[in-house]
């Protein structure tokens, strides 16, 4: 079976998926209570203050530091994960593996191939743009907090990359599949899905809403189409990672939804360059996975119809 193939297991009622999707958003939404608890108790319940902190993001606000707040942050996509899992299982009574991959079992070696080799293409390139703009970059050392920061990045912001994965890429793909039988109209409206989320991230403010969903909608049609062509998450898997690992522990920028301890700080971007070095690198990507795992022709899938 194709992965989108194991849309049509379990039960898969239009009402199914409104409902699904509003227990995952109320899931992520708990996580920002637990968030805003913790805060509000660490600053005595002074609204002025939080009021200040949901304007900014920054933690010193409240008292913490910053990886102490990317924990918090990412404890959000804890809750939504576990969501999602029971949303799969018992509202839709599927297996849950089968959102991962269309395999016997998880190949964790193209998740860590996905992650290893995006992160030294994404290397590279910051190295080129590194040397033609050097004074765009500031060095801030290697500490104790990175260290931690290189912990977290490790090991719980896998959690937050991958259920983005599992929902966009498995839960709404799917679903969409099953009532289109196409695949094409999963990867658009999953895609645009993506953009949409995120165009609450404060970098949207900050560069523009247009500039942006170019950006966030070409990472989710490659995610999904990579998930397509290799009939799992797992590429897709690692790739996230690897991007959101880049953007916390090495380079970091002034106004993105992380705020870290990273290597590397950089105070400006140019957002319309970031997607061309995207789109690259996503070529470069797409054409070693293509020959490294022999996949069919790259516009194959366009006119494949999704069946039991």
């Amino acid at each position: 079976m194709t992965f989108l193939s194991h849309a049509f297991a379990g039960s898969n009622h239009l009402w199914r998926y409104f409902v699904g999707i509003l227990v995952v958003f109320i899931g992520y939404f708990v996580g920002q209570l637990i968030m805003m608890a913790i805060l509000a108790f660490n600053v005595n319940f002074d609204i002025s203050v939080l009021q200040e902190f949901e304007s900014s993001m920054d933690f010193s606000i409240v008292g913490l530091g910053k990886n102490t707040g990317l924990i918090l942050l990412l404890l959000m996509f804890v809750t939504a994960l576990v969501a999602l899992y029971f949303v799969i299982t018992l509202l839709h009574g599927k297996n849950f593996l089968r959102l991962v991959t269309s395999r016997i079992k998880v190949d964790y070696g193209k998740i860590l191939f996905g992650f290893g080799f995006w992160l030294v293409v994404m290397l590279i390139m910051e190295a080129v743009s590194y040397f033609l703009s050097p004074e765009q970059y500031q060095y801030r050392g290697i500490n104790t907090d990175f260290w931690i920061l290189l912990l977290i990045s490790i090991v719980i912001l896998p959690v937050q990359t991958s259920f983005e994965e599992l929902f966009f890429r498995g839960y709404i793909m799917q679903g969409v599949a099953f009532f289109v039988r196409n695949k094409w109209l999963p990867v658009v409206l999953s895609s645009l899905f993506f953009g949409l989320v995120h165009s609450l991230n404060p970098e949207v403010e900050k560069y523009g809403f247009w500039t942006m969903q170019s950006y966030y909608m070409l990472a989710g049609g490659f995610l999904a189409l990579i998930t397509i062509w290799d009939e799992g998450l797992e590429l897709a898997l690692g790739v996230h990672w690897a991007t959101n690992f880049g953007g916390a522990a090495l380079l970091n920028y002034e106004g993105g939804v992380l705020q870290t301890n990273s290597l590397f700080m950089t105070t400006d971007i140019n957002p319309w360059a970031m997607t061309w070095v995207f789109l690259l690198s996503s070529i470069i990507f797409g054409f070693v996975c293509h020959r490294k795992y022999h996949w069919p022709s790259p516009f194959a899938w366009l006119k494949d119809r999704v069946t039991e």
